[in-house]
């Protein structure tokens, strides 16, 4: 990604496009109100690019919201002004914001999947804008929608396609492509590129900043990722608790923060390919290895969990030359081949690292190694278990010894259940204990995890947790059963920087104190590097790279490893 030149001066008066008076947005009424954003002020000038950056919780998207006209109850404006052309969005009723949308205010949605109509073709969306509008004659609807596909470097059949029939990047730039139909003055991205692996979201990205220069728009880029804003942004907001703690040029944020927030978030992005990788919490993994440290002495951090005595029945997962491939999706089409001729073996206490973009095999291996899919071709051997051909008492003994870690801690629990009733369960199946004895499992697990107190969390709901709390909870689940291995499928990819740390940690501390193996299924190269030894490169199913996870991220022999590791964002390549 080409990163964007720096806004050095505040815009001029004259210029101005958006002004925000003391803003402050809740969610509820009174005492009890959730104060989402506070007394937020700032002005935009015609053409300006913006990064809004802040975690989960810190009132980013709710401004974004806000400032297009796009809240719904509970949430509503306590105080404050939003002036777009000299109207105050925040007193305009449902009729006048309609009519402000074209040429004003355009957004796009976190979630291509949830933004678009599962039930109406990509033409029909066009359809709909165009119609409740009325700024397309009719005879150009077809016209109009082809230029703008066009626009988003996305081909003319794609408007006779379905949502559910396009990649998440695809369906991301039907979203764009959709908001520029309305010819904004503003676009608001709320996380375009959120759930996306590296290689798309480098595209979306390259997308969003070349239609802005073309198109001459004001952009606001919300995200969570810092790497990804100073690389696309002139200047950089950060939110922090509903408030924005830093206003500067992107340079300036990166040279010299001035909020310890900022330079917490920074603390948390490195290159891959450096000889010395650090993060909080973690040292440099090679380093501490050759002088036999754990992480959490050569960290000096408090250990996340406590040491025990090794399993004596440990086994390898030995993976022979598997292919799955699935049927054509569609008549006179190809057969699918999802993994392509795949071999490796998962020693005990050992920690692999499968990378790859969206597509590429891996969590159709983690499938496979599951029985939750069987291989087309080759065998996957775990100790005496052939896992290709199970009956039903050794499939039950092969979920007791691999347990799954997934990539949404959201959609993983029920949120109707608690804590303490999704972890007594899987106590129950694998262990026999029942009534106490399982209570106080279920305790020591939440303990395991860094959860206390625990009889407070125990009794909490899903939705009473953050993300990075939800994604402890999923591991608790998966220690329930004593396991020899877990698999790690993207499990930090939805969480913010901060959290990201603390999962990172409890997986690797479980792995050195508990001898477990770990399988870490990610297109996240920078958490390969910190948390695994050895590294294999899938792309189209096929291992292209495979070696020393330092090694080959340092030199790297193939294309598409190379391609990867330059879509990684990485604010500190901006001044190289």
């Amino acid at each position: 990604m080409t990163p964007a030149p720096y806004a050095q001066t505040p815009p001029a008066a004259n210029t101005t496009l958006l002004e925000v008076h003391d803003l402050s947005v809740h969610y509820g009424y009174g005492a009890g109100a959730t104060k989402a954003v506070q007394n937020v002020s700032f002005r935009l000038a015609h053409g300006e690019f913006v990064g809004l950056v802040g975690e989960s919780g810190s009132g980013k998207s709710t401004l974004g919201f806000a400032l297009t006209g796009l809240s719904k109850p509970p949430a509503h404006i306590e105080k404050g002004r939003i002036l777009f052309g000299g109207k105050d969005i925040a007193s305009l009723d449902a009729e006048q914001l309609r009519e402000q949308r074209h040429g004003g205010i355009a957004m796009v949605l976190q979630s291509g999947m949830n933004a678009l109509n599962p039930v109406r073709s990509i033409r029909n969306h066009f359809v709909d804008i165009f119609r409740a509008h009325g700024h397309v004659d009719r005879s150009r609807w077809t016209a109009r929608a082809t230029e703008l596909i066009g626009k988003v470097e996305l081909t003319p059949q794609v408007l006779d396609r379905f949502p559910g029939e396009l990649s998440g990047g695809m369906r991301q730039r039907v979203s764009i492509a959709l908001a520029l139909s309305l010819e904004p003055e503003l676009m608001v991205f709320d996380e375009p590129t959120t759930a996306l692996d590296v290689l798309v979201q480098h595209a979306v990205m390259n997308t969003i900043i070349e239609l802005q220069k073309s198109e001459n728009f004001t952009a606001i880029l919300i995200s969570h990722d810092l790497g990804i804003v100073l690389e696309s942004a002139q200047r950089v907001m950060v939110m922090h608790e509903g408030r924005i703690v830093e206003d500067a040029p992107a340079r300036q944020i990166l040279e010299n923060p001035q909020a310890d927030y900022t330079r917490m978030l920074l603390s948390h992005y490195a290159d891959p390919r450096a000889e010395v990788v650090e993060l909080p919490g973690f040292a440099d993994r090679q380093q501490r290895k050759a002088e036999g440290a754990s992480r959490t002495e050569a960290a000096t951090h408090t250990p996340t969990v406590s040491p025990r005595t090794l399993r004596a029945d440990q086994h390898a997962m030995i993976v022979e030359n598997v292919s799955k491939i699935y049927p054509a999706p569609r008549r006179g089409e190809a057969p699918v081949r999802a993994v392509d001729n795949v071999s490796f073996t998962l020693e005990p206490g050992a920690a692999l690292a499968l990378v790859g973009a969206s597509g590429s095999g891996k969590s159709t291996i983690a499938k496979l190694i599951t029985a939750v899919e069987k291989p087309t071709s080759g065998r996957i051997r775990f100790g005496d278990l052939d896992v290709g051909s199970l009956n039903r008492r050794h499939f039950r003994r092969l979920h007791r010894d691999v347990q799954m870690v997934f990539q949404d801690p959201y959609s993983a629990l029920n949120p109707l259940h608690t804590v303490e009733y999704a972890l007594t369960r899987p106590v129950i199946n694998f262990t026999g204990l029942h009534g106490t004895d399982a209570r106080r499992r279920v305790l020591e697990l939440l303990d395991i995890v860094g959860l206390n107190p625990v009889e407070e969390f125990a009794a909490k709901l899903p939705h009473q947790l953050s993300g990075g709390q939800r994604q402890r909870v999923v591991i608790a689940r998966a220690l329930a059963s004593d396991p020899q291995v877990i698999i790690a499928d993207e499990p930090v990819s939805m969480l913010d920087v901060s959290l990201r740390a603390g999962v990172l940690a409890l997986l690797e501390d479980l792995r050195e104190q508990w001898g477990v193996s770990l399988l870490y299924i990610t297109h996240d190269l920078l958490s390969a590097r910190v948390v695994t030894d050895n590294i294999m490169v899938l792309n189209g199913g096929a291992v292209v790279e495979t070696g020393n996870t330092a090694d080959v991220l340092r030199n790297p022999q193939d294309d598409y490893t190379i391609r990867l590791l330059d879509a990684i964002p990485n604010p500190r390549k901006v001044v190289a």
